[in-house]
């Protein structure tokens, strides 16, 4: 019965990662910037030591991740949903290692409940679904965990340098899982006598390093720039970092309140059992298991309470994706708590109105209510509208948006051979021989009004007239803007 439920829980995982990707794929663009410099790596070989900017403080994280995305979009042969489908592997794996976590370490009861939980959760769900870095850093942050566990209760050296790897593929994925040197650090501290400090910290060190290593190249190559900025962008006198509120008990309930609704999407007193049941179950499991197997909560208990204290002592707003290397600790928090349910006559008939409740509101708000956007087919549209507009002769290319940026617009005129030119500032191009006969502004905003817009490639552009404009799909419009001295010409048609 209980491989049977597990079969189960691995098909539902595959249906709601793998059903109809093409359609509902984000392809916005963070995306798109990602595609080009992976397909500029296959197609053009320019390879390189530095992945994505984050989105402050103006440094780089690693580019792991695009090795990742390498074998995908060489596989679909550059189209763009082939990195989704590394998303949706990803995905599934961390359902599967969730299961194979939770029945190493507790039973396979707890086992089958987070796996369930974590394969229906429309957050995991959604991060499956779509292309992007931080995406796979629950799957990475569970085998750092794991393998540190496996360090001090197997006494294999490899295990303490493979949890370094992980700490250092997450450290790559995004900067916020620098928490992750401090979960690691501390549980190594307190996992390993005093006598071992030294040797154990030193095969974390160098895990991380080989982790870290196509990163580590660039920064010593080039003077560690980006961890400069880190590092100054870090203690820039208590602004980004320093606790939200010395009151410790609001922090750890508000940062975990809003860890469980991102995970759930469900809030208030529906949501309030589940938490303080779940944490009260966890903190029950840790006492009775502390004097049997203290290596368990010890690593646990670090990823908890120095995981939650990190994004609480973060000054920024905080974003969804800022919580990933902790999104499987609900899943196993409400495990536990159906495991001490099921085992009292009276309180195990209310485990099934409890997962029934999570079913509900997964459901509810799962992707598959919604029509599929076709947002990747909807981008090759607009771009084909662009090349009949721009009829084989050079052109600029300009996006107006208040949330997106033009790489996804121009991946697919890259990858057709017809990419537009960009613009250059007048001390790079003071002849403005960069700048065409013909500017396509593409506008997603619902009042367009490209003539005389503050954006740089509009602005760069000089002084236009529209010559003509259409609407696409999902209303996006696009414009043909033309030189205005060129329709004083009287040989001009309109």
């Amino acid at each position: 019965m209980k491989r049977f439920l597990f079969v189960l829980i691995i098909l539902i995982a595959i249906v709601l990662r793998f059903y109809n990707l093409s359609g509902y794929i984000q392809f916005l663009g963070d995306q798109g910037r990602d595609v080009l410099i992976v397909k500029r790596m296959l197609v053009e070989h320019q390879w390189t030591l530095l992945g994505p900017n984050a989105s402050v403080g103006g440094f780089f994280t690693g580019p792991i991740y695009y090795y990742f995305m390498l074998p995908f979009l060489w596989f679909f042969n550059l189209n763009p949903v082939g990195p989704a489908y590394l998303s949706a592997f990803f995905g599934l794996a961390t359902v599967i290692l969730i299961y194979y976590f939770c029945k190493h370490f507790f039973n396979e009861r707890v086992a089958l409940v987070a796996s369930f939980l974590s394969a229906i959760s429309p957050k995991m769900v959604d991060i499956s679904r779509f292309s992007w870095n931080p995406n796979p850093i629950p799957f990475f942050s569970l085998l750092a965990v794991l393998f540190l566990y496996l360090s001090a209760t197997k006494h294999k050296k490899i295990f303490t340098v493979l949890s370094g790897v992980m700490v250092g593929i997450l450290f790559q994925l995004h900067y916020i899982d620098i928490v992750f040197i401090a979960i690691s650090g501390v549980s190594l501290l307190l996992l390993f006598p005093w006598k071992e400090w030294v040797k154990q910290i030193f095969l974390i060190v160098l895990g991380f390093i080989i982790g870290d290593g196509l990163f580590l190249a660039f920064e010593i190559r080039h003077g560690f720039p980006n961890f400069v900025s880190m590092w100054e962008f870090i203690t820039r006198k208590g602004q980004t970092v320093a606790p939200r509120s010395l009151n410790f008990l609001w922090l750890y309930d508000d940062i975990t309140r809003r860890l469980y609704e991102m995970l759930f999407y469900f809030q208030g007193w529906p949501l309030k059992p589940f938490l303080y049941f779940s944490l009260l179950a966890a903190l029950l499991w840790a006492k009775r298991t502390w004097f049997t197997h203290r290596a368990k909560v010890i690593v646990i208990g670090a990823w908890y309470l120095i995981g939650i204290f990190g994004i609480g002592s973060y000054q920024g707003d905080l974003h969804d994706h800022y919580f990933v290397y902790l999104y499987p600790l609900p899943f196993i928090f409400v495990g536990l708590l159906a495991e001490n349910f099921l085992k009292n006559k009276f309180l195990k008939y209310l485990v099934l109105p409890g997962i029934a409740l999570i079913i509900y509101f997964s459901v509810k708000n799962a992707f598959f209510w919604q029509e599929p956007h076709n947002m990747f087919q909807q981008v090759k549209e607009i771009d084909e509208q662009v090349l009949f507009y721009a009829n084989g002769q050079p052109y600029n290319l300009a996006l107006i948006s208040g949330y997106n940026s033009d790489f996804a617009y121009r991946y697919f005129l890259e990858v057709w051979k017809k990419p537009p030119i960009t613009i250059e500032n007048p001390d790079k191009d003071p002849e403005r021989t960069t700048v065409t006969s013909q500017l396509m502004v593409i506008c997603e905003e619902k009042k367009c009004e490209p003539l005389g817009h503050p954006l740089w490639e509009i602005a760069g552009f000089g002084r236009a007239v529209i010559l003509d404009q259409t609407t696409g799909p999902a209303g996006i419009k696009i414009f043909k803007l033309v030189h205005y001295e060129q329709t004083q010409n009287p040989n001009f048609k309109f």
